[in-house]
């Protein structure tokens, strides 16, 4: 078993992707059920010692519940004195993205970007293993399709 000690970890910049990847895998692991995990970065790129988990959130994301998710976060930011969210979307599958999880990654960085919280990145912990997102993915075209197929 992997362990990572708090200490270390508030001690430890998360400055690329990869080193993204390896913290959600050594905290979350791979997925067990569906949720949400919520973990926040300070100016430095350190991990502060607050990760929260969300479940009940719906298959689908709803606009008016989105934005009230994301106005509890940005709330949540300012508790804990952190400047970047990052999001780990947990479901158990492979880790190619369902229109549900293109869904909720849209919704959440089109909202984040509209009430100015910083959305370092956002993870999918599946059956295999940990995969960050790329923004291209789970972006929306102006018709509001997304633009990946």
């Amino acid at each position: 078993m992997n362990t990572l000690l708090a200490a270390t970890a508030t001690h430890t910049p998360l400055t690329t992707d990869a080193q993204l990847e390896d913290r959600v895998l050594a905290l979350i692991g791979t997925a067990g059920h569906r949720q949400l995990w919520l973990m926040f970065l300070d100016n430095d790129d350190d991990q502060l010692p607050v990760v929260i988990p969300l479940d009940d959130l719906p298959r689908q994301p709803d606009r008016a519940e989105t934005d009230v998710l994301v106005g509890h976060l940005a709330g949540i930011l300012q508790q804990v004195a952190a400047v970047q969210l990052v999001l780990v979307w947990e479901r158990p599958g492979k880790g190619k993205l369902t229109e549900p999880d293109r869904a909720w990654a849209s919704a959440i960085a089109l909202n984040c970007a509209r009430r100015g919280v910083r959305l370092r990145a956002q993870l999918l912990s599946h059956t295999r293993g940990v995969t960050i997102l790329d923004p291209a993915d789970y972006a929306v075209t102006p018709t509001g399709a997304s633009s990946a197929a």
